[in-house]
């Protein structure tokens, strides 16, 4: 049952593997707690109050309320499916309501450490690997893209000339997202070398050390050997390197819907929460500069 779930959900739904995989682990620890395999799982049998206490035992082992939310979900599309095939009668799901949950402000790396190492990044050597990161980087923070987005990119979603690059985000959807003109030289550079030191026919952007498409992991740890090069601490996976985007095009003036575009979102309320950093921001501005807060501290004191 659960297989032929995660197969509509590739099939119709056009998920991504990582997202069928995520369904299928979320299902699974139900199945876990209900204390049944899948192979004599029924549906049918769950009741309202089965799930609750599933729920109710994750909030105890200190799950974050995101992640329990994520499996609810995960139930909740499972049961709508199974609906939707006529293979239950009642949706046990029907009146569960999400955890409220904490609104973190993203983590993201300031602009003035950034401009300190950018330049720095952007310097063209003749050392394929070496290049290879620092276009990796430099992609990921110039653009906002996802990391999932990065490692599908092809030489033939690129186009110096026009100066943008096609992404295929979530559900399939493309968009162009344009690419700085600091940047294009540093491409460049690293197409030439990864054209005459690799001489692999793989059409992807980004290449393993064996010549494949680079792997998720490979880029977590691009992204985070750089921005300990940089001083960053706390997290340092290529999803700050998308906040940081975000957060530095809000500082400087950009609309809202304009981020929304180029990151891709499909609701505003998405991006809204990196107005949180930039009102930090702007208060840190305030603190520094304004004469009346310097006037309110010295009171203070």
């Amino acid at each position: 049952m659960i297989e032929r779930f995660l197969t509509y959900l590739e099939v119709e739904k056009q998920y991504s593997e990582l997202t069928r995989r995520a369904y299928g682990d979320d299902l699974r620890q139900f199945l876990l707690y209900y204390g049944v395999d899948e192979a004599s799982f029924d549906p049918s049998s769950v009741k309202h109050t089965d799930i609750r206490g599933w729920i109710m035992q994750m909030s105890e082992t200190d799950a974050e309320p995101a992640s329990i939310n994520r499996r609810i979900s995960s139930l909740r599309s499972f049961y709508k499916y199974l609906l939707k095939q006529g293979a239950v009668e009642n949706d046990p799901c029907a009146k569960l309501h999400s955890l409220k949950k904490k609104r973190r402000v993203p983590s993201f790396v300031e602009s003035s450490r950034m401009a300190k190492f950018i330049d720095e990044l952007l310097v063209c050597s003749e050392d394929y690997r070496k290049e290879k990161e620092s276009t990796v980087f430099l992609l990921l923070y110039a653009t906002g893209i996802r990391l999932a987005e990065l490692i599908d990119i092809r030489l033939s979603d690129l186009s110096l000339a026009q100066q943008e690059i096609k992404v295929t985000g979530k559900g399939n959807k493309q968009r162009i997202v344009p690419l700085p003109s600091g940047l294009l030289d540093k491409l460049r550079h690293y197409l030439f070398l990864r054209r005459n030191i690799c001489g692999s026919r793989e059409n992807y952007l980004f290449l393993s050390n064996s010549f494949r498409k680079i792997s998720r992991s490979e880029v977590y740890r691009i992204s985070g050997r750089i921005l300990a090069w940089m001083g960053v601490e706390g997290k340092r996976s290529p999803h700050v390197l998308r906040h940081t985007f975000a957060t530095h095009l809000l500082n400087a003036g950009a609309g809202i819907e304009t981020v929304k575009e180029l990151l891709g979102h499909s609701r505003l309320s998405t991006t809204q929460i990196y107005t949180h950093a930039s009102i930090d921001e702007l208060l840190k501005c305030y603190e520094r500069a304004h004469p009346r807060a310097r006037d309110h501290k010295n009171d203070n004191e």
